[in-house]
């Protein structure tokens, strides 16, 4: 009879661990999906809805908007009233009208604070600017194109923070070499290179304006490179070095693994012959 018992209530223990494993882990289960479907974010994967991804999209959006943008305060009011200073006919931005701003809280640059007026109520841009940190000069971006006009100021102390210098140093003979010029704010910029050596180096330029470095004889050279914004000039001479076939075996035998201590994007072809821009003999340079 005791032994009875014993297996009887067994059985009711394992039927009440069964029930237990078998509903309310389900029921939690579903709990648990019904909290991440009302997620307000997709962070660590979480899955939500259809009908509500717009709701958790525009989460993120306002998330990324305090995280990456300033949108009141004293700075943002300092740079707005510096562009409401300026003619409304040169920013683009009708008096009348209350613009929503926006600036970056990261430098553009590490120099221009970049400022965007946006209609009111929209995500339509109304303007885009570039204010220099040290209020020597505010620029306007011109939607669409490749350009930006000088609205303030002038670009003497911009030009000092341009950096100038030779996508590679060493160029074979017969073949090319770059200059690569960084502005902040990728503000556009004129170019002029001259050749301090033309025995040694030439300067050719194809028919879209863009200019290359020639190595014309073995040897060391210097070219002069000039840039112009807003009618200042910052210049700096760069020294290249033109190599012949046997001076690349002895570079090859200075180096560890052989070859051209080539950077990435850059690549040289000697070949037999000589012709002119990466020809048989040239070089490719692609950056």
């Amino acid at each position: 009879m005791k032994k009875w018992k014993q297996m009887a209530a067994r059985l009711v223990t394992l039927s009440v661990l069964a029930a237990v494993l078998a509903v309310p882990v389900c029921a939690g289960a579903a709990e648990i999906r019904k909290a991440d479907s009302a997620t307000a974010t997709y962070k660590d994967g979480a899955v939500v809805p259809a009908e509500k991804a717009a709701a958790v999209r525009k989460a993120a959006q306002d998330k990324a908007l305090s995280d990456y943008y300033i949108t009141s305060g004293k700075k943002l009011e300092k740079a707005v009233a510096r562009l409401l200073y300026i003619n409304p006919e040169e920013t683009g931005l009708v008096p009348q009208i209350d613009y929503d701003y926006r600036m970056d809280k990261t430098l553009t640059g590490d120099y221009f604070y970049h400022v965007k007026a946006f209609r009111p109520g929209t995500s339509e841009t109304a303007g885009d600017f570039l204010l220099a940190k040290d209020d020597s000069c505010i620029f306007r971006r011109i939607p669409g194109e490749n350009r930006a006009e000088l609205l303030d100021g002038t670009t003497e102390k911009l030009l000092e923070k341009v950096e100038i210098y030779p996508a590679y140093r060493k160029i074979p003979l017969d073949g090319v070499g770059k200059v690569l010029i960084r502005v902040p704010g990728n503000i556009p910029y004129n170019l002029t290179l001259t050749s301090l050596n033309e025995n040694t180096l030439r300067i050719d330029a194809d028919d879209k304006g863009q200019q290359w470095v020639y190595g014309v004889t073995r040897g060391k050279a210097d070219i002069l490179a000039e840039v112009e914004i807003g009618g200042f000039t910052a210049g700096k001479t760069l020294r290249f070095t033109v190599m012949d076939e046997k001076d690349q075996v002895l570079e090859e035998n200075r180096t560890s693994g052989g070859g051209w201590p080539i950077g990435i994007g850059i690549g040289f072809g000697w070949g037999h012959g000589r012709h002119h821009h990466g020809h048989g003999g040239g070089v490719i340079i692609g950056i």
